[in-house]
Parts: structure tokens; C-alpha cells; sequence
């Protein structure tokens, strides 16, 4: 009869059944060839070894002509030694094996019964036989669902590795071609981005590899009592298939533990645009002095007791209406609030807000469709983007900046916040924009007496 050992190095690490067709790869493995087929078959561009991972930019396989044969070498003498002899006897009483006692799990003879089984439990073998091959069917429909499992989860982490090296290597080509733009000044600070996008995305693969790794453990434990079960499904004796049956079932108690979820979420600092070339500005200045994008106010927006400077770039709060202003659509009533005179439908933008030593204000990016009468809710599913610095309003900031940076990316959805003398990010917004968008700001009261600096738009 042929070893485990042997039956282990004819199966296809796919499948899991002996080799039909095999095939060899590049890095050595075997595996059959409608497998390894079907594997790379939805899998664009470079492809890998199901096994070892080793990656192959061309599908090269080659046919196992020497392990065919081996295969089927192996086929003929498994069918030869799998044939079912006639009957089994007792060797100590040269009887038939007739009987099963549960007790000591083996098959016994009639005069085994009569000296020393009388009082344990016993079953005909036959009805022994159909007992635990139902119980063996339920442990390998079982792992079967376990394997299942375990495989979908080995797709998840393969999907989330492949997905994850993506966004990585977009990152480095932007990197790349930020940092042309910029010339030999500029050669040490991409050098350091790349070094922390690796550092960072590192930690994060060898998270997930080693949650692959825990998955393919499991996985070949699974495989391991599957091939067990499978094997002893097609022993066809009655005595040698109910050998040590009780320990077979207990080894077949397993179940998949699918590994926690890693975050793939590279930090902000990275992956964020474009706070890492806006830093970058910052610190070279004294080469080049590109400025944020200069706005002004819309005095037309503004609530009756904001007092709009007169060129339009600063707004702050008087605690009595001064002049009665028409009560127009666009300005707000009751929240005192004021927009930007110009809007955005498209691109990338960028500006900053001087906050001085406002303990109070609410800063951010609107849709031209908000409500401006009444009572105000400040969310994004009203409308509102924007970030507070408020007592009596739970706060998005943990910091108080005294200059605030604001960056609109239209097609990408996202509005960014930062502490502009150091460019470290407060907060983002994710969203899907379809309308018109202005800035607006909010300098509040100065009830508390402490609040009567103004917000201040501020320009290169």
C-alpha cells in the first residue's frame, strides 16, 4: 500500500486530489493543469505560484512528464491494494467479526462476545459501519465548509495585498512626478516621502502577510484531516475503515478562525493631497513663493450683524444691526454666516483663514443650495463642510490653530483641514459633490466679551 508521505507528494495543493495532467512551474511546485489554469484565470498582468508565492511576469508551465507517470503508476497499485478482501476473522478464536463494541472500538467475533463483551455496548458491524460513516460524512461536510472559509478568506487577503500594492505604487508615481517639477532643491525631500511611504506601508504588509500566513496554516491543517477523512471514506473493510475511528473524528474537530481585519489606511500625511507638496512650499520660499488662492467675501450672503471690511477679506461680529439690510435670498437671517464671492464646480483648491486668538468660530465649505432662513443644522447631508471651534457645539478640532489652511478637491470629494503654520492635518470630509460650492465662515458672537477678533482671508 502506498505511504501518506507518497499520497502527500502525488495531491495537487488546489484541489487536494491526486495530479491529473500535471504541470510544472518556474519555481518548482506541480500542480494540475486545469488548476493552475483556472487560478491565474481572472488574475490580470503578473501572476504568482499558488504555493510559494514567487511572482512570474510571463504564464510559463511546463508538463510533468516523470510525476505523470509516477501518477499513474501510483493509480494502478491504489486500485490493486484498495480491493476488498472476502472476510475477516478473529485471530484468536478463527471466528467471522460480526459484532463492533463501542466500548473498546473494535470489531469482535461471536466468542469474543460470549468471554469477555457480554456487558458493553455492541453493534452488528454493519450497523457499526453505517453509524460512523454518517458521523465521518458530517466531520468532512464540516471542514469542508471550514475550507471554504478559509479560502474565501485567503482571497480577501490576496485581494486586499494586490488592491494595497496598487495604491502604493500610485502614490510613489506621484511622488515621482511631483518632485521632477521641483529639481535638485527639492531631491532630499522626496527621498524622505518615499523612505516614510515605505516605512508606513511595510508595517502594514507585514501585517496583512502575516495574516495570510496564520490563513495558509490553517488552511493546511484543514487540508491535512480532509485527506485523512477522504482516505478512510475509501477504505471498503468494515474493521479497517472503523480502526481508530474515534480519534479520526476527534482529530476532524476543527474550525476556521479567520484572521482580524487589517487597516489599509496609509496616514493622511502620505496619502493625503496635497498637504505633502504644500509643506514642501512652505519650506522653500526662499526659492519660489507660490501663494494660497486669494478670496473675498460676499457682503450680498452676509448676516446683518457681520461687518464686512472694505476689501472684502476679513468679517467680524457687532452686537446690534447697524443698518437695515434687505432681507434678500441669498443672505442668512439668523446664523451669522457669509460666503465667498467666488465658487467652484471643478479642480483643486486651496486657502487660508487667519483665526488669531478666536476662542470662537466655524469655518468650512457649503453647497449654494443650503438653507439660509431660520435655523440652521451644520452636516454634511444638509449641505455644510466645516469645522468648529465652539463651547456649546462638540468640536471637530482637539487643537486651536491659530491659521487655518482649507483644501477642495471637487472631482475627488474631500475637504481638508490643517493647521497652516505646520501644515498637520485636523480633519477630512469625504463626499460626492454635484452642485456649485462656496466657502463660508462664521466669526460668531462676542457675548463672552473674548471673541471680537475678526476672521481674516489671507493671501501671498
Amino acid at each position: 500500500m502506498a505511504s501518506p508521505d507518497l499520497t502527500q507528494e502525488l495531491t495537487c495543493p488546489i484541489c487536494l486530489e491526486i495530479f491529473t495532467h500535471p504541470v510544472s512551474l518556474e519555481c518548482g511546485h506541480h500542480f494540475c493543469s486545469s488548476c493552475i489554469s483556472q487560478s491565474w484565470q481572472k488574475v490580470p498582468g503578473d501572476v504568482s505560484c499558488p504555493q510559494c508565492r514567487q511572482v512570474f511576469t510571463q504564464r510559463n508551465v511546463r508538463p510533468a512528464r516523470t510525476l505523470s507517470n509516477v501518477v499513474e503508476k501510483f493509480r494502478q497499485v491504489k486500485v490493486k491494494v484498495t480491493q476488498p478482501q472476502e472476510e475477516f476473522y478473529c485471530q484468536e478464536h478463527e471466528e467471522k467479526l460480526k459484532l463492533f463494541c463501542v466500548v473498546e472500538q473494535k470489531a469482535i467475533c461471536v466468542d469474543c462476545w460470549s468471554s469477555e463483551h457480554q456487558t458493553h455496548k455492541d453493534l452488528h458491524i454493519k450497523e457499526a459501519v453505517h453509524i460512523y460513516k454518517n458521523k465521518l460524512e458530517t466531520s468532512l461536510e464540516t471542514l469542508q465548509k471550514q475550507m471554504d472559509l478559509s479560502l474565501h478568506s485567503k482571497r480577501e487577503r490576496e485581494d486586499g495585498i494586490f488592491h494595497m500594492k496598487a495604491e502604493v505604487d500610485r502614490l510613489r508615481n506621484e511622488i515621482n512626478s511631483e518632485f521632477e517639477k521641483m529639481h535638485k532643491f527639492l531631491f532630499e525631500k522626496e527621498e524622505l516621502m518615499k523612505a516614510e511611504l515605505e516605512r508606513k506601508s511595510n508595517k502594514i504588509f507585514e501585517e496583512m502577510e502575516n495574516n495570510l500566513t496564520k490563513t495558509m496554516d490553517e488552511m493546511s491543517s484543514l487540508e491535512g484531516a480532509i485527506r485523512d477523512l477522504k482516505s478512510r471514506l475509501e477504505v471498503q473493510e468494515a474493521p479497517e475503515f472503523l480502526k481508530d475511528i474515534q480519534d479520526l473524528l476527534m482529530r476532524s474537530q476543527m474550525e476556521f478562525h479567520k484572521p482580524g481585519t487589517v487597516s489599509t489606511q496609509l496616514p493622511v500625511a502620505i496619502a493625503g493631497e496635497p498637504v505633502k507638496y504644500i509643506k514642501v512650499w512652505k519650506e522653500m520660499r526662499a526659492v519660489i513663493s507660490p501663494v494660497p488662492a486669494s478670496l473675498t467675501l460676499d457682503a450680498e450672503t452676509a448676516n446683518n450683524q457681520l461687518i464686512i471690511s472694505q476689501d472684502l477679506t476679513s468679517v467680524r461680529f457687532v452686537d446690534r444691526v447697524l443698518i437695515a439690510l434687505p432681507n434678500k435670498p441669498e443672505r442668512f437671517d439668523k446664523y451669522l454666516y457669509v460666503l465667498s464671492s467666488q465658487s467652484f464646480t471643478s479642480g483643486r483648491h486651496y486657502w487660508e483663514v487667519g483665526l488669531g486668538n478666536k476662542p470662537h468660530w466655524i469655518v468650512g465649505v457649503c453647497r449654494e443650495s443650503v438653507n439660509r432662513k431660520g435655523n440652521i443644522t451644520e452636516s454634511p447631508e444638509n449641505g455644510f463642510w466645516v469645522i468648529s471651534q465652539i463651547d456649546d457645539v462638540i468640536s471637530q478640532l482637539e487643537v486651536k490653530p491659530r491659521k487655518l489652511g482649507i483644501y477642495l478637491d471637487y472631482e475627488g470629494g474631500q475637504v481638508s483641514f490643517y493647521d497652516a503654520e505646520d501644515m498637520s492635518h485636523l480633519y477630512t470630509f469625504t463626499d460626492t459633490f454635484t452642485e456649485k460650492l462656496y466657502h463660508i465662515f462664521n466669526p460668531c458672537n462676542n457675548k463672552s466679551g473674548n471673541n471680537p477678533d475678526p476672521l481674516t482671508l489671507l493671501s501671498g
